[in-house]
């Protein structure tokens, strides 16, 4: 078996293993064996086609596609069992699910880092096995240690030695094997360097300042709408109680699709931070997809939309910090602190034109079309935080309502810190 299918089947069986536990213990012998025998043969199944890609008998699209039918099959065998099963209805079909779902996709950024309770949410225990005993997990990850020794030099190898760890809350050796992977990689994959940040983090009790910080936001250079990495970068700001930014990177994350628990937790976030500002809770309205779907019908009534093109003033050319991230943002000229609108875009080259609308509201409680008058800030940052750091250029207007949809011009003409 090639090194690049062999991380796979082992993870395929790890996800299987810690995933499903609380849905197969209740249910009777038979139904045991049958779900097992399933999933092994999903495992196989899916083992022969990543070995057939490999070999070049199929083309990644048609691998794909055999994927997608494969998993079709594993869900609809679930369906028919959760039909007819009295003992246990609802609970197998969500269990192979999620396996589906770890084993395909990788495990979802949500369910891992949706409330800090990853170790909770993944370890949950064995599945059993047709022979009633659960595989020795602990020698599979031990061969593919011992393949990783004879091929060091094997990106996808550390990758999936890092998530085998993960999932097995050995965060310290994950790092290690994420770092190794980040080495190998030129440090030029978002996904494994935020993997490296969330396993450091866990295994320091959570302290994501420091080195996993430093991690998330190499990531985000690379995909800034990383959901999972926004999450994480978003709460490593609060823990650094840059609060600006940290709420900059939860509306960001409001902006993409999420599911209503998910994004439920996001609106929780902002919550807090705003009250830590002083500023008042948000309505009951405002979560989860109910708000949502408020705040879009809200924005296509009123279509209001503030036009701003930022210039730099030529007298502080010389003093543009290198790198940097260009902040927009709208806050209410007389009301609570929190920006209604932002805008967040690394290496901008001025004079650039940029939109603000409801659509970039950081909660759907606080949005730009509920006021009349708004200050209107653009700022350099040199840390690429959207807090004020000495050494960022800065400029501001204030504009009514009269300004919407005309275009506006804002002129960066400041120093921050003289």
């Amino acid at each position: 078996m090639s090194m690049s299918v062999l991380p796979m089947a082992i993870l395929a069986l790890i996800a299987a293993f810690w995933l499903t536990r609380p849905f197969w213990q209740a249910q009777l012998p038979a139904a045991q064996r049958r779900r097992a025998a399933n999933i092994a043969a999903y495992r196989t199944r899916l083992t022969e086609l990543e070995t057939e890609q490999a070999a070049g008998l199929l083309s990644a699209e048609e691998a794909g596609q055999l994927k997608r039918e494969l998993d079709q099959r594993l869900l609809g065998e679930a369906d028919a069992r959760e039909a007819g099963s009295a003992e246990s209805p609802g609970k197998l079909a969500p269990a192979l699910l999620l396996a589906v779902l770890f084993v395909v996709g990788g495990a979802v950024w949500y369910v891992q880092a949706g409330s800090w309770r990853t170790a909770e949410q993944i370890a949950q225990g064995p599945v059993a096995t047709d022979s009633g005993q659960p595989p020795d997990i602990t020698a599979m990850v031990a061969k593919l240690e011992a393949r990783l020794q004879a091929e060091p030099d094997s990106l996808e190898g550390w990758t999936m030695l890092g998530r085998s760890y993960f999932v097995m809350e050995r965060y310290a050796e994950a790092a290690s094997a994420y770092a190794k992977a980040n080495e190998l990689s030129g440090n030029n994959n978002p996904a494994l360097l935020t993997g490296e940040g969330e396993a450091l983090a866990m295994a320091r009790d959570r302290d994501l300042l420091g080195r996993p910080q430093q991690l998330f936001e190499a990531a985000l250079k690379l995909a800034p709408d990383d959901g999972k990495t926004l999450w994480y970068a978003g709460l490593a700001n609060a823990q650094a109680k840059d609060y600006a930014q940290a709420q900059a990177r939860f509306g960001q994350l409001l902006q993409q699709e999420l599911p209503e628990d998910i994004r439920a937790a996001v609106v929780q976030r902002l919550d807090e931070l705003r009250q830590l500002q002083g500023g008042a809770p948000m309505t009951a309205a405002a979560t989860p997809a109910a708000a949502q779907a408020a705040g879009n019908q809200s924005a296509v009534a009123t279509g209001l939309s503030l036009s701003i093109t930022v210039e730099l003033d030529p007298a502080l050319t010389a003093q543009l910090p290198p790198g940097a991230v260009l902040f927009v943002f709208a806050k209410a000229a007389s009301g609570p602190p929190m920006p209604l609108a932002v805008q967040r875009l690394p290496g901008a080259r001025l004079p650039l034109t940029v939109k603000l609308d409801d659509s970039m509201a950081m909660t759907p409680a606080m949005k730009l079309s509920q006021f009349d008058r708004w200050t209107i800030t653009a700022r350099l940052s040199q840390s690429g935080g959207a807090q004020a750091q000495p050494g960022d250029l800065q400029g501001s207007l204030q504009l009514g309502r009269e300004a919407a949809g005309q275009p506006q011009t804002l002129v960066i003409r400041e120093r921050v810190g003289g």
